[in-house]
Order: C-alpha cells, then structure tokens, then sequence
C-alpha cells in the first residue's frame, strides 16, 4: 500500500471513529424523557402490527367473516397416510433412529424396573381381589398406569437429574427428526449420523418452548388437581355443585389446548436457521390465527391415531407377559412390558415430529392472508 492511500486509509478511519464518539456522546445526552418516548412510540407499533394481525377486539363480537382464513387439507385418513408412506419409505431412518433414542434412554435416563412394573400390577390385583373390577378393567388400568409411567418420567428409582436427561434426550430427537424429514421431503438421501451432528443447535430455543407449553398447561393441570381434591373431599355430592366444577375443569383443560396449538407449530418453526423461540411463538400464531380449531383437530387426531397404536400393541403385550411369567417364573426378571413401552414412546416421537411437520407444511402452503 502507497503512502497516499495509508494516508486516506487512516483518515476514513478517525473519521469513523470520531462520528461513533459523537453518535455516543449524543446518545448519553438524551433526556430521560426523550428515551421514554422513544420506548412508548416502539410499544405503540408493535401495538398497531400486533392489531393488524389479529381481527378480535376486547369486549367487542367478531363476526365470522372477520376472522375465518382458508385452510386446505388433505382428509385426516389421508394425511395420516402421507406420513405413514414416508415412514415406511425411509424406515430405516426413522426406526434406527427410535432405537438410537431407546438406547440413550435406557443407558443415560433409565428404564422401568420390572420391580417397578410387578409394583403396579400387584396394586391393581390387590384392589381386584373380590372381582370389583371385572376381568378386563385391571388390563385397562396396568395398561393407563404403564403409558403413564413412562410419559411422565415416573419410571421408578430415577433421580431428577435422570429425568431431565431423558427429556433432552427427546428433545435432541425430536429435532433430528424435523431436520431429517425436511431432508427427505426435499429429495435428498439424508442420513441418520448428519441429523444427530447437525440438528441439535435449537435444543436450547426448543426448551424455552417446552417451558411456554408447560406454562399453557399449567392451567388445565390446577384445575384438574382442584376437581379431584374436591371430589374426594365430598364436596361434588350435590348434582348442581358437580355440573358447575365439571364444566368449570373442561372450560379450563380446553383453554389450556387452544393455547398450546400454535406452540406445537412453534417446535418446528425453530428449527429454521437464526431463530428466537420468542420469534418462533409469535410466527406460529400469526399461522394458526383463523384456522386454530381446524389445526387443533388434526393434532388430536393425531394422538387418537397413537392411542389406538399405543393400545393395539401393548395391551396384547401386558396379557402375554402375564401368561409366559405365569408358566416361567423364571423369566420373571425380563421387563418385556417396559421394553415395548420404550420403542413405543421412541416411535410415538418420531412419528409425531414427521406428522406435524408434514402439516405444517400443509398450512404454510396455503398462503392465505391473515384476517
């Protein structure tokens, strides 16, 4: 470089230099009024763009017309069948990946203990003992106490730390598996060692919507835990008093859904590159506004269709094990139930994510405007 152009080079330079000091020492001498007023003017157009986006007003009808945005789908059997057909396709993706998951679980979260299991079954039988139950119903419950179990982490001698584990291990796989459907979906051969290294940068924005989303469920499980409490103290014995805390608990449970529609969406908004969880809440609602109820239908669809799963393939399970341990005690230590409760909840999350994405890439499609 020439001295003239050092020369110039230093020049732009304290110039630069100098317009930054001079923006700082303008900046410093703002008055404290004037930095309110700058605040309350960027609170009135996030005011105005959040209005804009949304048709409903406080104490005010919204008519139909207002608020109704269009929505086309494939029917619920149809959809369902899409994401089927993609698993199948690439099922040794989707099902390497469930025991990729299993595997961790069990080595890093832990597994429930076939003492864990006889536990609950002898409880059941215990309170079965005059027949009060039937022949089927403690089937049913050891059924609901197992899926329970193992949804809810309460698996049995596992501290809390192991806990949170087995949900970060949910959450890395959940985004793994939103990465490689989005790989697939756009016609590349993605493979199950490129998602596992590459997938897991929002784990940490995906927890903050996993915080949201227990935080809009939060509602729903106070009202629950009050209406059990006061149905065990007595105080629904009048058919009034009843109806009034039944429709009281539903109107709360359905709040507590409608709110964690658009988070859902939300999961696999924050998959894309640079986004804020805050940022991906927001556009998940500005996607599912006008159009809530329908998309709210479809996702329950979707546990309905994981129900029947969970159901067809463990109850059977639970009735064999009780069989084969009843003429082998040997084989009373094999947790075969726990087992396949396991690669259930490992495919019900797999399953899951390739659902929902496949949906919401349904709903982004039709690009209708907001109302």
């Amino acid at each position: 470089m020439t001295k003239p152009a050092k020369k110039q080079h230093t020049t732009r330079r304290k110039r630069a230099v100098a317009k930054t000091d001079n923006h700082s020492i303008a900046e410093k001498n703002v008055s404290l009024k004037e930095r309110i007023g700058r605040t309350w003017q960027q609170l009135m157009r996030r005011r105005q763009a959040f209005l804009r986006r949304r048709p409903h007003r406080s104490f005010r009808v919204t008519k139909r017309r207002d608020y109704r945005r269009s929505l086309k789908l494939p029917g619920y059997f149809a959809l369902t069948n899409q994401a089927w057909q993609l698993v199948r396709q690439h099922w040794r993706i989707f099902v390497g990946l469930a025991a990729i998951y299993a595997v961790l679980d069990v080595l890093l979260s832990g597994l429930m203990s076939q003492d864990t299991y006889q536990q609950l079954k002898d409880t059941i039988n215990e309170a079965n003992q005059e027949g009060a139950l039937g022949a089927v119903m403690p089937t049913l419950t050891l059924f609901a106490g197992v899926v329970t179990s193992q949804l809810g982490g309460s698996t049995g001698g596992v501290a809390s730390s192991q806990q949170v584990i087995g949900t970060l291990i949910g959450l890395y796989i959940w985004l793994t598996t939103i990465w490689l459907v989005r790989g697939v979906t756009a016609g590349k051969r993605p493979k199950i060692r490129d998602g596992l290294y590459n997938a897991g940068a929002p784990v940490i924005a995906l927890s903050v919507l996993v915080f949201i989303a227990l935080v809009q469920l939060l509602p729903a499980a106070i009202a629950v835990i009050i209406y059990g409490a006061a149905d065990t103290s007595g105080m629904l014995q009048q058919t009034v008093v009843l109806m009034l805390a039944a429709g009281a608990a539903i109107l709360i449970v359905t709040l507590s859904i409608y709110w964690l529609t658009s988070t859902l969406f939300a999961m696999v908004i924050i998959t894309l590159p640079g986004m804020y969880p805050l940022e991906a809440a927001r556009l998940a609602s500005d996607v599912v506004l006008g159009r809530r109820m329908r998309i709210l239908l479809r996702l329950m669809w979707l546990f309905v269709v994981l129900a029947v799963v969970w159901a067809v393939v463990l109850i059977p399970v639970i009735i064999i094990d009780g069989a084969l341990k009843a003429a082998i005690p040997a084989l009373n230590w094999l947790p075969l139930v726990p087992l396949v409760a396991l690669m259930l909840a490992a495919l019900s999350i797999v399953a899951s994510a390739c659902y929902i994405y496949l949906f919401y890439r349904k709903v982004v499609a039709d690009d209708s405007a907001p109302a």
